[in-house]
């Protein structure tokens, strides 16, 4: 790539990424979010694969991070980095369930490797994490929810469909 970007404009071009997780974590409206994308770009997510385009990332990220469980979901900074010459940003970010009424933090963190395309918008993300680590994520947060008893109606149901155990059984036996 011939383009370069100077370490300010990668630096704002985060900012403004990192503002828009944010707002939208916290709004439930993640059109901002899209918008960040360019057309035709590219969204990489070890849980779904590869995605192209508004069309696709659009019905991606309002359903897995819009709905429940990832609406109850927050998204801060670890750190980050920005690389001039390939106009790319890498950070690590925490991705932190909301307390289950106790105190306590369940979260995992992520890889994202952000390639820049000029005027605050993305060519392409790729999300780099353990789908497995937060898969029991989910479900150890759920199970500490429903203990203490601060799942909604709507959150047991889905917990009642995908992880139907927690509810019959949150106590895990020795070993499982």
């Amino acid at each position: 790539m011939s383009q370069k970007w100077t370490g300010q404009e990668l630096e704002d071009a985060f900012r403004l990424h990192a503002d828009t997780v944010t707002a939208a974590a916290e709004s439930g409206d993640w059109e901002p979010f899209v918008r960040l994308f360019l057309p035709d770009a590219t969204y990489i997510d070890p849980m779904v694969g590869t995605m192209r385009g508004h069309e696709q990332i659009r019905p991606w990220v309002t359903t897995t991070l819009g709905t429940f469980p990832g609406s109850a979901m927050r998204y801060p900074e670890v750190w980050h980095l920005v690389d001039t010459e390939r106009g790319s940003i890498v950070c690590e970010l925490r991705n932190v369930l909301r307390d289950p009424g106790d105190g306590s933090s369940f979260e995992e963190n992520n890889i994202t490797v952000l390639d820049y395309a000029g005027d605050g918008r993305f060519r392409c993300e790729k999300d780099v994490y353990d789908a497995s680590a937060m898969i029991k994520l989910i479900e150890s947060w759920g199970r500490r929810c429903f203990e203490l008893g601060s799942l909604n109606e709507d959150e047991l149901a889905w917990f009642a469909t995908t992880y139907p155990h927690i509810l019959e059984d949150p106590v895990p036996s020795p070993g499982g």
